[in-house]
């Protein structure tokens, strides 16, 4: 049997009753608080922390509160965590400054989980950014945490410090589309008028992927809150380069093609001309179709027939005449988001066929994202189950 648990739970009981060292809490140059270890027990956890203690018998610890270098300590006795997750991330990174990995892990393990306060992770995000040169995976760790779902994680964002602030929105940049952003941005304003939040606005939000009614609607918000005058600049930036709105860019060349038939009095070709299909797969096939593996393609480019991709199977859309600034994706059909944590559909974009960004994937809860540039490539991946669907990119497309 595992008596482990008894005897952490004894050792606990004996925490600063006797020792032969003194570890200090400093502040401002003075002692706050004091407890007295054995150093030979606190030695063996790690090799820096065996220099520390060769170095004598009184160990001053500076820039971490009582609290995180009494949990340290006990952590080092017990092995366990403080249940304030503020306290156990300044732990964690106490225990990496020393090289005591499993506090970090802990609080890694914690994050990935669905309960933790977005408040808490801003504290704990907060903590983390105190120690630039230590904790970079619990930092990421709690990015990821907020991340996973900005548009509800970011609604508080606005009292984080500027720094980090400025951090996670350029982390989420392709997250969360821009109208949405916008939003959110106009809520902070509320909420904190001595702030001004127009260069965020400005920097972090497109309106190149609005339409009329969208636009109308952030600016009759960003007026209520003294931010109307930014929402116009941009409207007029936006729309010295004007393009079409559409909910689904492959149907919009469909009709575009259709009118070109219908001008010219015959069949026109689709593929090759308005749109190119790049499988990863070179056999891979199309629905069977009455007239043709050709013709079956091309229903596929128009999202008339579903795309069908087997497990580690992509395919890539080239766009040869027209661009979309992309504000948002959707599947008609249902599918299966995730396996074991991980995403089973992929979705890239790309000006330039070269440089691809992450523009969607299944694990999301919503269809919101955004490119910052116009772009006329896109990839989709299915990663670990097959994909029967249709893909439908939503934005504001130009011609060229």
């Amino acid at each position: 049997m595992d008596y482990s648990p008894l005897v952490a739970g004894a050792m606990e009981r004996c925490f600063g009753k006797e020792g032969d060292m003194y570890v200090v809490v400093m502040s401002n140059g003075a002692p706050t608080a004091e407890y007295l270890v054995y150093s030979a027990f606190v030695a063996a956890w790690s090799d820096k922390l065996t220099q520390q203690v060769s170095l004598g018998k009184r160990w001053e610890v500076h820039n971490f509160s009582v609290a995180a270098v009494e949990s340290f300590l006990r952590f080092l006795y017990s092995g366990r965590m403080p249940p304030n997750t503020t306290v156990a991330i300044e732990t964690a990174l106490m225990a990496e400054m020393y090289g005591v990995k499993e506090p970090g892990k802990v609080i890694e393990h914690v994050l990935r989980g669905l309960d933790v306060p977005t408040r808490d992770i801003y504290a704990m995000l907060e903590v983390a950014h105190r120690f630039p040169d230590h904790g970079v995976h619990l930092r990421s760790a709690c990015l990821r945490a907020l991340l996973a779902d900005p548009e509800q994680s970011l609604r508080e964002a606005w009292t984080l410090n500027a720094r980090i602030l400025e951090e996670l929105l350029s982390l989420a940049s392709n997250d969360i589309g821009d109208y949405e952003l916008a939003k959110m941005i106009i809520s902070w304003q509320e909420q904190n008028p001595h702030q001004n939040f127009a260069d965020i606005m400005q920097e972090h939000v497109s309106f190149g992927g609005f339409n009329d009614q969208r636009f109308q609607e952030i600016r009759y918000h960003a007026d209520r809150v003294g931010l109307g005058f930014v929402a116009d600049t941009m409207w007029a930036e936006a729309q010295a380069s004007s393009g079409e709105w559409t909910p689904d860019i492959f149907k919009l060349l469909e009709a575009k093609w259709g009118v070109q038939c219908q001008e010219h009095r015959r069949h026109m070709p689709f593929m090759g001309v308005w749109i190119n299909l790049i499988p990863s797969n070179l056999g891979w096939k199309a629905p069977p179709h009455t007239h043709g593996p050709h013709k079956a393609q091309e229903e596929v480019a128009r999202n008339v027939l579903p795309l069908e991709l087997q497990p580690g199977e992509s395919m890539t859309w080239f766009l040869p005449i027209h661009t979309i600034h992309v504000s948002g994706v959707n599947f008609p059909e249902e599918y299966q988001a995730d396996l074991n944590g991980e995403a089973c559909i992929e979705l890239y974009s790309s000006t330039n066929g070269c440089n691809w960004q992450l523009l969607w994937n299944s694990v999301r809860s919503s269809y919101s994202c955004r490119t910052k540039d116009r772009v006329r490539w896109f990839k989709l991946t299915a990663k670990h189950v097959p994909f029967k669907n249709f893909l439908q990119v939503q934005g504001v497309a130009h011609a060229g």
